[in-house]
């Protein structure tokens, strides 16, 4: 597996992640497939490896056609996830682009997926922390 970052490519700098377009390359296959490469730049908060693991852990346990899948997960000098890339970029960019053309009609089923995908993530959570009690106790 091979995943090459194209630095001219920024497409998001917030906090203490930078967001990179980047192609992912599978051994033996003859394909390129686009990918976003969150990139931790904060190395100097101790917490903030942790915070990306755990995304990274909750992200890949949630199993959901409108949640992003993580691909891979680098853990070098800096901490990296990585996704397919959205052919329209992130979602609030897009609505802040396209603000004045979208209808209720596509509000209304942008928030319905938020919400499954919302509850999903609360589940695991839930239950991971039911499990946490469980085992501490």
């Amino acid at each position: 597996m091979l995943i090459v970052k194209n630095s001219a490519e920024n497409l998001r700098f917030v906090e203490f992640l930078c967001v990179n377009q980047g192609v992912f390359m599978p051994k033996q296959e003859n394909v390129k497939i686009p990918v976003a490469i969150k990139e931790l730049n904060d190395r100097t908060n101790p917490g903030s490896d942790t915070e990306l693991l755990e995304e990274a852990r909750i992200m890949a346990s949630v199993m959901h056609p409108c949640c992003i899948r993580i691909m891979a997960v680098c853990v070098t000098r800096q901490m990296m996830l990585v996704t397919p890339l959205m052919p329209f970029g992130s979602l609030l960019d897009y609505l802040h682009r396209n603000r004045s053309n979208i209808g209720s009609r596509s509000m209304l089923t942008w928030a319905k997926q938020i919400a499954e995908v919302t509850a999903k993530l609360l589940a695991v959570l839930t239950a991971r922390t039911t499990v946490a009690r469980w085992c501490s106790g």
